[in-house]
C-alpha cells in the first residue's frame, strides 16, 4: 500500500503535541488500563491505589442457638488480610509523528476529510502510543513477575499467576486448604471435559453457588469446544462451536481466557470481584508529557501506578488448578 500524502496544514507542530499531552494528561494516564479491557473486563479494578493496598475479609462461624440466659457462643471471627502490591512504572517512548499521523490518516480517512484540527490529531496519536501500552499491560496482567532492573511491563508489577506461585510456595493455597487441585494427567480433546466437570463439581457449594470464571490459556477453550462437539454431538443446545458455560455449572462458570496465561501452567476460578488489579487514574503523581530531544522525534514521558492480586485465597472464593509439567493436566486433587 503506497504511503498516504500528508497534507504540511494538517501535520501537528511539536507545540500541538505539548497542549494536547498537558489537557489530556489525566486522560492519557487512564488509556493503558482502558485499552487491556479483553483481560480488565474479568477482574475488578480498584483505582486511586498509590501504596500497597490492604484488603481484609471476614471468616466467622457465628450462629444462632436455642436461647439460655446468659449463654455465649464460642465461634470466633477471623480477619485476613492480603497485600495487593503496587508499583511505580515509567515510560520513554520515542515516536515519529508523521508515521503515527500517516496510521491515523489510513485508519480515520472518513473523518479527516471534516475538518479535524491539528490538536485533534496530536490528541488521536498520543492516545494510539498509550493504548499500545496498554496491549502489553493486557499481556502482563496475568503473567508478569517483578524485577526492578527490568524494562518491560512484564517486570513492572507481579501478575495473578506470580502471587498464585508464592501463595503456594507460603502455603496459603495447598490441597490441604481445600484451594488447590493439582492435575497429573496432560489435558487433552479426549479427556477436557470430564476433567473440568470434575474441578467444578469438587469446588466448595458456596463457592459453586457464586457467578465465577474459569481463568485459562486459550487454549483450554479451544481444547474444550473440540471435545464438547466429540461429547455431545446430539445435544439440542449445542447448536454452536463456542460453548461459553462449563458443563453442569448450571450457567454459573464462564471461561476467561487470557492471553498472558499461555505456558504459565496455572489456572484458577474465582467471582470476578476476587481478581483485582489495582491503579491511580486520579493523582497528579502519574503523568503523561511530550519532549522534543531531537528533529523529526518526539518523546512521550509517562508514569503510572499498577498491581495485581486476588482479595482472598479462602476455598470459599478461589480455587487454583495446577497443570501437569507434561502439558494440559488431568483431574486430581
Amino acid at each position: 500500500m503506497p504511503p498516504v500524502e500528508l497534507p504540511v496544514e494538517i501535520a501537528p507542530s511539536f507545540e500541538e503535541y505539548q497542549k494536547a499531552a498537558e489537557k489530556w494528561h489525566r486522560v492519557f494516564v487512564k488509556v493503558p488500563v482502558l485499552s487491556a479491557k479483553d483481560t480488565t473486563k474479568y477482574m475488578t479494578g480498584l483505582p486511586g491505589c498509590r501504596t500497597n493496598q490492604h484488603i481484609g475479609t471476614a471468616e466467622s462461624k457465628a450462629q444462632f442457638y436455642p436461647y439460655v440466659a446468659n449463654k455465649r457462643g464460642n465461634a470466633s471471627t477471623k480477619i485476613n488480610f492480603e497485600t495487593l502490591e503496587i508499583f511505580f512504572g515509567s515510560m520513554i517512548h520515542d515516536f515519529v509523528p508523521n508515521d503515527e499521523v500517516q496510521t491515523i490518516l489510513g485508519e480515520k480517512a472518513a473523518v479527516m476529510g471534516e475538518g479535524m484540527s491539528k490538536s485533534e490529531i496530536a490528541k488521536l496519536v498520543i492516545a494510539g502510543v498509550m493504548e499500545s501500552a496498554g496491549e502489553e499491560l493486557a499481556l502482563a496482567i496475568p503473567a508478569a513477575v517483578r524485577d526492578d532492573e527490568g524494562d518491560t511491563t512484564m517486570d513492572l508489577f507481579n501478575g495473578h499467576v506470580t502471587v498464585i506461585n508464592k501463595a503456594i510456595t507460603d502455603g496459603k493455597v495447598s490441597v490441604a486448604k481445600k484451594n488447590l487441585v493439582q492435575l497429573t494427567e496432560d489435558i487433552t480433546v479426549e479427556n477436557v471435559v470430564d476433567t473440568i466437570k470434575t474441578i467444578e463439581f469438587g469446588l466448595d457449594q458456596r463457592l459453586r453457588k457464586q457467578e465465577r470464571f474459569l481463568y485459562c490459556d486459550p487454549h483450554i477453550v479451544d481444547l474444550y469446544n473440540e471435545g464438547y462437539l466429540l461429547t455431545h454431538p446430539a445435544v439440542p443446545y449445542n447448536e454452536k462451536y463456542e460453548q461459553n458455560y462449563i458443563e453442569g455449572c448450571n450457567r454459573r462458570m464462564t471461561f476467561a481466557p487470557l492471553d498472558g496465561l499461555a505456558g504459565t501452567k496455572i489456572m484458577w476460578i474465582a467471582p470476578k470481584k476476587n481478581v483485582i488489579y489495582g491503579y491511580d487514574g486520579m493523582s497528579d503523581a502519574e503523568k503523561c508529557e511530550v519532549r522534543q530531544f531531537q528533529p523529526d522525534t518526539l518523546t512521550l514521558n509517562a508514569k503510572m501506578f499498577f498491581g495485581a492480586g486476588f482479595r482472598t485465597f479462602d476455598f470459599r472464593f478461589i480455587k487454583v488448578i495446577k497443570l501437569a509439567e507434561g502439558g494440559g493436566g488431568g483431574a486430581g486433587d
